[in-house]
């Protein structure tokens, strides 16, 4: 296989798609969310993950990176200004309805990398039920890798089992974004979580304060850095396996 293994979609030209996808059948597609992530990063966090994670992850593997779907279902902070969510079904049909432009024009495998941590209960079940079966195109979905060793690595310690705006997000913003980050008011916070959070209706929206949970202040853009790296290695890594499982690739090609 000749040619570039990468490219993005939203800086190519049509003739440049279309010689591409011809050698390279594959797709990455970055999914993030418009939310709130406290006072010291914008809502525009996960996609911007999301995207960075993606293009990494290309660079490491292969596929068409398209442009990132900045709409998630962020339903847990639906009242929340700034918050744009859509609904679970909703968003399953739009998962079907990007699959199924995609493999319309001859993409065979494709890969959401999601940047926020809801996406993908609605993915896999767009997958299960609207693209399994349905469409001849493959999907592999998740959030970006290495995120337990990112937990590991971190100086802070996690907020119950979930993290939003604590230092792994923070870090990573300020390798891709440090502009948008505002250390000056980066400050721990650490919601007590109710006895029935996870079983009840309750999310993280209902009892938030400052709308962090955990700490940002460790983060730092050299461990930004070295975790889209990590992360982008991981992600790469399952996407390659997922396409050598179907065999889409074989060995090194």
């Amino acid at each position: 296989m000749s040619g570039p293994l990468f490219l993005e979609a939203g800086r190519a030209t049509l003739p440049e798609i279309r010689d591409f996808v011809a050698r390279v059948p594959f797709a990455i597609v970055p999914l993030g969310s418009t939310e709130q992530h406290g006072p010291h990063l914008p809502t525009s966090t996960d996609t911007l993950i999301a995207e960075r994670m993606a293009l990494e992850t290309a660079r490491l593997s292969r596929g068409l990176v398209v442009p990132a779907l900045p709409l998630g279902y962020a339903w847990v902070w639906r009242d929340i200004p700034g918050t744009l969510t859509l609904s679970f079904d909703t968003y399953m049909r739009v998962v079907r309805d990007i699959a199924d432009s995609l493999d319309r024009w001859g993409i065979k495998a494709v890969f959401f990398i999601s940047g926020h941590g809801s996406n993908p209960q609605p993915l896999k079940h767009a997958l299960r039920e609207l693209i399994h079966d349905r469409l001849g195109i493959r999907m592999l979905y998740g959030m970006y890798g290495g995120l337990k060793e990112m937990t590991a690595e971190a100086t802070s310690k996690p907020w119950a089992d979930d993290f939003h705006a604590e230092e792994i997000e923070t870090a990573l913003m300020l390798a891709i974004a440090p502009d948008l980050v505002h250390m000056d008011r980066a400050a721990p916070d650490y919601p007590p979580v109710p006895a029935d959070y996870g079983r009840s209706e309750l999310s993280m929206g209902d009892f938030m304060r400052s709308g962090v949970f955990g700490d940002p202040t460790p983060a730092t853009r050299d461990k930004g850095e070295r975790w889209i790296a990590l992360g982008a290695a991981r992600s790469a890594a399952l996407w390659t396996g997922f396409l050598a499982r179907h065999g889409l690739i074989t060995g090194e090609a």
